[in-house]
């Protein structure tokens, strides 16, 4: 055999270990991305000692264990619990959510509805997050909200599970149901809802209208 026939060979050879090199790291780099289980319609509760905070349900779930995530998808439902008697505080549906392992927080994303019967208030947005140590909902995104007194637009959103006392921190609109509008182009909106508690304070109501109907205040930046 000629030299340059050997050469052409080792040449090969050579290109050959290369690839599988290559393709043995890539599979190694798929393996340790992809999920470690797969469940379908999973159930995932949130405790706080014997308390269940939560429930979730979902169409299917992914364990990652490596990043310590869990993913969700094919329709969410979470139903939240209020104490100390565990009644239904609220129901919060999503297309699909991601839970931390280590801090139980939980990021809902895509058609977000928030629904409580006790206040009759809803929230809608994109994003939203379910701060578990805070027991906290909470969002950057735009939010619509409809309770019997009003409905509140703007960009991020804070409030307890119950949607009891909620907070607009970026006001673009707010209609009065019983009559009136009001917009505020920038500052912070904290309410309460129409059947919970007062709050301790009394309210600054930015119109006529709004006193007569609404218990929110305003306070711009």
């Amino acid at each position: 055999m000629s030299a340059c026939a050997l050469v052409w060979l080792a040449a090969c050879f050579l290109m050959m270990s290369c690839e599988r090199e290559s393709s043995a790291g890539l599979i190694k780099l798929e393996a340790a991305d992809s999920a470690n289980h797969y469940s379908i319609r999973p159930v995932v509760q949130f405790m706080d000692s014997s308390f269940m905070r939560a429930k979730l349900t979902a169409g299917w779930a992914r364990m990652y264990d490596r990043i310590k995530r869990k993913h969700l998808g094919g329709g969410l439902n979470v139903e939240f619990y209020s104490r100390p008697y565990g009644l239904l505080a609220s129901v919060l549906t999503a297309d699909s959510a991601v839970i931390e392992d280590d801090t139980k927080n939980m990021t809902a994303r895509g058609n977000v509805v928030v629904t409580s019967e006790r206040t009759l208030t809803t929230v809608k947005t994109n994003t939203l997050i379910w701060d578990n140590a805070r027991n906290l909902l909470r969002s950057d995104d735009f939010v619509d909200i409809t309770s019997p007194n009003e409905r509140l637009q703007g960009y991020g959103f804070e409030s307890d599970p119950n949607l009891q006392h909620y907070t607009i921190y970026k006001v673009t609109g707010q209609t009065l149901l019983m009559g009136g509008m009001v917009v505020a182009s920038s500052g912070t909106l904290s309410a309460t809802a129409a059947n919970a508690a007062p709050p301790p304070t009394s309210p600054i109501i930015p119109s006529a209208a709004a006193k007569k109907s609404s218990t929110t205040s305003i306070i711009q930046r």
